[in-house]
């Protein structure tokens, strides 16, 4: 725990709740009774989370909001434990100095803010490829992926069974794992073959990992069939589109991806007689083949699964790896030296993690008071919220992806979250395509005559304009303006009209 309180409070979270937060906290929050939420339209599609929504829907009704800043540290803390026991394993690890400057390292690793043009070390060196990661800015699905590194450091410490829980934790929380811990199991089974030389242990572990991933890949599989061939491909194509620095090498390989895959190639190679080798280098292959074929046919499917995701566990553990075989090799060439002097390295040492420890948590202060220039307008609408609101926001501003979580009342749709069902994905492009008539009409239509049908298609009862603009139609009046930001609803029907 110790060792995810110096990381966590020095990595600094966003306060709840942001970004990918929005549509990861949404059906639990709805089912805990945030608001109207429950009347959302998306809060009501096909939950691709289930294990998540649970949690954020049993802590927001029998906890307290801020257990998830505490989930997160103690997720801190599985990811730090583990890569010091990686380290201790495979570079022998085992004195108390050794152990805290590679900590001091790590926390370094991920908190000192050094950029080399474009390459932004505090976040390359642990991001994988495509914008996928473990850690983040804030507490979300991807986070789980810390199992699969304690999962790591189980098997190299022979517990094997435990590895294979770990790796169908991550990918139960949060599916898109699951390739990533098929190829972990499948490195491991063939660390076992080649160790024993016996099929019988292969079975075990192979059936095993086969049982525990088998209850998310069958509700992933059956919930999220598809409707007909033509409708799942439509909107894997809307999905995969939307998130192109994901989805397709020709949108995110890069320089940054380049120093991120040497970065890889060298731990394998600094590896090379030990497990780890097969541990990192089986995913590894496994996304190269994938990249290549992706850059050469452009597949939706194969977009949408993003097989190198494997590459948010492989960076990370690889940095930490380079550093750690560095570190061993100057501990053993001046251990004499080190020896004599370690009561001043660890005393250094400690004096190193207190400063980032100190300076995160000012940073942490600083980020729960931040106030957007966007909440008045919210702060509005929680205020005057009704159980049949139902607003249509600025789709594309980042400003009003928090709008549902802050506010507690239902959106037409935005850009940023979306549901998984193909016929769902659909509908929500159709709604995107009615708020993007009237914010941004072409030359064939009016703005007013977006809105007149939209509301005919939809139960339409507030609109929010941004930057000064007026009255979007007649029969609408003011409710809210605070120069940046207003607010409209329908005027009252007249009696006998």
């Amino acid at each position: 725990m110790i060792f995810g309180l110096i990381l966590g409070v020095s990595y600094v979270q966003e306060p709840l709740y942001t970004s990918n937060q929005n549509t990861k906290f949404l059906q639990g929050l709805a089912k805990a009774g945030l608001g109207y939420l429950d009347r959302d339209w998306l809060a009501n599609t096909l939950d691709p989370l289930p294990v998540f929504t649970e949690l954020v829907w049993f802590t927001s009704a029998f906890l307290h909001p801020y257990f998830f800043y505490l989930y997160y540290i103690i997720l801190f803390g599985v990811y730090v434990y583990s890569l010091l026991g990686i380290a201790e394993t495979v570079f022998k690890f085992n004195t108390p100095v050794k152990k805290i400057v590679y900590l001091v390292f790590i926390v370094t690793l991920h908190c000192l803010q050094i950029r080399i043009f474009d390459f932004k070390t505090h976040v390359y060196l642990h991001y994988g490829v495509a914008e996928q990661y473990i850690l983040g800015d804030y507490f979300q699905t991807s986070n789980f992926g810390v199992l699969i590194l304690l999962s790591i450091h189980l098997f190299l410490r022979e517990k094997i069974v435990l590895s294979v829980f770990a790796l169908a934790g991550a990918a139960t929380v949060h599916p898109a794992y699951l390739p990533s811990a098929a190829l972990l199991t499948l490195s491991y089974l063939i660390i076992l073959y080649t160790k024993k030389r016996r099929f019988q242990p292969i079975f075990l572990v192979g059936g095993l990992s086969f049982l525990l991933a088998l209850p998310v890949t069958l509700y992933m599989f059956f919930v999220f069939q598809p409707t007909t061939p033509e409708i799942a491909e439509l909107a894997k194509s809307l999905i995969v589109n939307r998130i192109p620095h994901h989805s397709f090498p020709t949108a995110w390989f890069n320089s940054i991806a380049f120093v991120q895959i040497l970065v890889i190639i060298l731990a394998i190679y600094l590896v090379r007689k030990t497990r780890l080798f097969v541990i990192l280098g089986v995913p590894f292959a496994f996304a190269t083949v994938a990249t290549v074929l992706q850059l050469l046919i452009k597949n939706n499917t194969l977009g949408f699964i993003t097989p190198w995701r494997v590459s948010a566990f492989l960076v990370p553990l690889s940095s930490c790896l380079i550093w750690a075989a560095i570190l061993g090799n100057i501990f053993d060439k001046n251990y004499p030296v080190l020896q004599k002097h370690q009561k001043s390295i660890l005393f250094v040492s400690l004096i190193i993690l207190s400063i980032y420890v100190f300076v995160g948590a000012e940073d942490q202060i600083r980020e729960l008071e931040n106030r957007p220039d966007y909440a008045n307008v919210m702060d509005f609408v929680k205020t005057n919220r009704q159980p049949e609101d139902l607003y249509l926001v600025p789709h594309t501003s980042g400003n009003f992806i928090e709008f549902r979580l802050y506010t507690g009342v239902p959106i037409l749709a935005n850009y940023k979250s979306h549901p998984y069902k193909d016929i769902e994905v659909i509908e929500w492009h159709n709604r995107l395509m009615m708020a993007q008539r009237f914010y941004s009409p072409d030359f064939r239509e009016t703005r007013c005559q977006a809105l007149e049908e939209a509301v005919k298609a939809y139960p339409i009862t507030h609109v929010i304009t941004e930057l000064g603009d007026i009255n979007p139609c007649p029969g609408w009046t003011q409710i809210y303006d605070d120069q940046r930001y207003k607010v409209y609803k329908p005027l009252p029907i007249a009696p006998g009209n």
